[in-house]
């Protein structure tokens, strides 16, 4: 009997295997893309219900797998996440896993990947906005753009030429990254190619409001299915596995082109991507199947 089937049999003998899919208190019932996989979890014999990664009253051992979602308030909480984070994966399976979102959650990792090799936005980390202007000067970059390390959703992103450094200066509270400012991302967008279980499931363009250099949607901009083409597959890879990725169960590689038109890395999102199901319902049964066969593995 194989694996699938024989979980399957055991599951109908004893009880439900259990997954609770992480969401944040602004999102209690999932983000709305993210709630017809509790559907589709269900529909293969799996109990799934969200809940907060701040609840006190979870007993996550309780849960075969926890699948992290919308966990979005992270940033303003990092330790106190990441501490939850490695606590959860000590009692149960975790997806992504601990040592992932570990090395994901800051964006050195850009940095790093960047000095290796691979194709990403050069990217160097400072202590203090107003150190940005060293490093422009160092590396001779028309303009720049100064992000919080840890954030998300475009939160906090400034252009160095607009920013006020000494305000920044004396409300900041942790580490920054300076890169040069791509300006084809105000022209043409960025493409967001999603990999579940390893292997690209679809993509995305996601395009500023005139004027702007954020994409979101909270900014202004807008976002449409993008064709899963050769020259996505190719970057989407080797940033894959340069960031030794491809085992991780939900990755989004957000990519930028640069002025000579080579599609460069701007986000690996690890934690908690969003998906954009919205564009592609079939990805949903996808990341089920994916859960379930999770699932089968850790059962043996």
């Amino acid at each position: 009997m194989n694996t699938t089937a024989s979980l399957g049999t055991r599951w109908r003998q004893a009880r439900r295997p259990s997954v609770a899919v992480v969401t944040c208190q602004k999102y209690p019932h999932l983000y709305e893309e993210d709630r017809p996989l509790l559907g589709a979890l269900r529909e293969r014999g799996i109990a799934a219900r969200p809940v907060l990664w701040d609840s006190p009253d979870v007993a996550w051992q309780d849960h075969d797998l926890v699948l992290v979602r919308s966990p979005w308030d992270y940033p303003s909480r990092p330790r106190e996440f990441l501490a939850w984070y490695q606590g959860v994966s000590t009692v149960t399976t975790i997806i992504n896993s601990y040592a992932a979102v570990q090395s994901n959650q800051h964006k050195s990792y850009l940095r790093d990947l960047w000095h290796a090799g691979a194709p990403v936005i050069p990217t160097e980390v400072i202590k203090r906005p107003s150190a940005a202007a060293r490093v422009v000067a160092q590396y001779g970059w028309p303009e720049a753009v100064l992000k919080p390390a840890i954030s998300m959703g475009g939160r906090g992103v400034h252009r160095l030429s607009s920013a006020d450094l000494k305000a920044l200066d004396a409300s900041s509270t942790g580490d920054w990254v300076v890169q040069p400012l791509l300006r084809r991302v105000q022209d043409e967008g960025e493409f967001s190619l999603v990999y579940i279980n390893g292997r690209p499931s679809h993509a995305v363009r996601k395009v500023p409001a005139r004027g702007e250099i954020r994409i979101q949607e909270a900014h202004g901009g807008a976002h449409a299915p993008y064709p899963l083409g050769l020259e996505l597959l190719a970057v989407g890879d080797a940033i894959i596995d340069a960031a030794r990725a491809r085992d991780e169960l939900i990755v989004r590689v957000d990519l930028i082109r640069n002025d000579e038109g080579n599609l460069l890395l701007g986000e690996l999102e690890l934690t908690s991507p969003r998906l954009f199901f919205c564009h592609h319902v079939s990805a949903i049964r996808t990341l089920a199947d994916a859960v379930y066969a999770r699932l089968a593995q850790t059962d043996n």
